[in-house]
């Protein structure tokens, strides 16, 4: 089973040989595939084997990413058998009690398409320390909210069109409980707030990337909001999300560009943090 990975990267010193050194454990380091969007720190250099596809920077464009994601996608899928498409600060996870790794998931799931289980890792900082470089990440960071933007069409084993951010696709939406997308915008508040004054000084094509432009005032209420949760107690062990898959179903509509979409009219959370399991620790 041949498969492969595929990301996005623009000066990426931290998060690159995070995601490479990860994906490359999964799934190899030759079948890992970074589209480079005109970096100028080095960040792509010392990735080993990974194929790196170098691109003119431009101003940022949801559209064309959409659209070179779905045509790599393809064209991969002449010479592989499946494949993940993500952001570099996304990680999916099989499930590691039931998966050796993803190829085994991929080689096991009939699926020909899925959404991911989205979830959004979160700093507390009433509880956790600064990220440290000298510990895996999950041995520092527990805690996680179900996120329904995160919740990406990340897998295919056929070609389909992906939508902006990937959030939608041409595809019916399809789970697999056990495939989850961990994504580490908020695993550190001072990383998110140094990240937020970056991308706000990226040039942008019309109105794309307004989160990203925000000011540090919106960063310290997402923080805020996580510490609130745990301070009132919405913490739960229980890690299985079947209400909110139920709720993603329910509110899926073809949107105007004809993929299923089930944020077309705003995403939501869970009302609780949830404990990521021991057995996560260590994946990176």
């Amino acid at each position: 089973m041949k498969v492969f990975a595929l990301t996005f990267a623009y000066n990426e010193s931290f998060l690159l040989p995070r995601w490479a050194a990860y994906y490359g454990s999964q799934l190899g380091l030759e079948n890992l595939f970074v589209l480079d969007h005109g970096s100028s720190d080095l960040s792509t250099i010392g990735l080993g084997r990974v194929n790196i596809i170098k691109a003119p920077r431009t101003p940022f464009d949801d559209v064309r990413k959409a659209n070179f994601a779905t045509y790599q996608h393809a064209a991969l899928l002449q010479y592989y058998d499946a494949g993940f498409v993500m952001d570099v600060d996304e990680f999916i996870v099989a499930d590691p009690e039931k998966y050796k790794n993803l190829r085994e998931f991929v080689d096991k799931t009939e699926a020909e398409a899925l959404a991911c289980v989205g979830l959004e890792l979160c700093h507390i900082r009433s509880l956790e320390p600064e990220y440290s470089e000298s510990l895996p990440l999950l041995f520092q960071r527990a805690h996680a909210l179900f996120d329904s933007w995160i919740c990406k069409r990340s897998f295919a084993r056929k070609a389909i069109r992906f939508g902006g951010g990937c959030h939608t696709s041409d595809q019916p939406v399809v789970f697999d409980e056990n495939l989850y997308l961990i994504h580490l915008k908020n695993f550190d508040y001072k990383f998110r707030l140094v990240r937020q004054q970056i991308t706000a000084g990226w040039e942008y094509a019309g109105e794309f990337g307004v989160h990203a432009r925000r000011s540090a005032e919106y960063v310290n209420t997402i923080f805020d909001g996580f510490d609130a949760r745990v301070s009132a107690g919405l913490v739960t062990q229980e890690f299985t999300f079947k209400k909110e898959l139920d709720m993603c179903r329910e509110r899926t509509v073809v949107n105007p560009s004809g993929e299923y979409d089930f944020n077309l009219h705003g995403g939501f959370q869970s009302a609780e943090m949830h404990v990521l399991p021991t057995h996560f620790r260590g994946l990176f």
